[in-house]
């Protein structure tokens, strides 16, 4: 059986599939050790699966736009969200550690006549 869920944060969006297989998860068609190096990376994805015990699951995972960091976030997420689809047992245990936290904040615009979104330049009095 196929489930599918999308999340996204700041620009990053990605697209999860999770079918039945023998507990492998490929991002943009490499592994997770290849995409994300870090090992602190690799344990704030792995998280949800280790305590819903989720070992005979593949996670096929498209990410587009962001940053790692983000894309990381955006993979937890909707990794709980597949899992709760699966069996929503688990909801008070993934709400209880924040794992549904969405952060809405993004880049403020920059306006005209300003170096950046809020920097001016050095008020001069004479």
């Amino acid at each position: 059986m196929k489930y599918i869920s999308y999340s996204k944060k700041k620009t990053s969006k990605i697209k999860l599939l999770m079918i039945n297989g023998n507990g492998k998860i490929t991002i943009n068609n490499n592994n997770v050790k290849k995409y994300f190096g870090n090992l602190y990376n690799r344990n704030f994805i792995f998280l949800p699966l280790i305590l819903s015990n989720f070992k005979n699951k593949n996670f096929y995972i498209k990410t587009n736009g962001g940053g790692k960091c983000s894309q990381i976030i955006c993979i937890r997420i909707s990794i709980c969200k597949c899992i709760l689809l699966f069996n929503c047992n688990y909801k008070k245990i993934f709400r209880r550690l924040n794992f549904f936290s969405i952060d809405d904040r993004i880049v403020e615009r920059k306006k005209y006549g300003y170096k950046k979104s809020r920097k001016k330049e050095q008020y001069s009095k004479r």
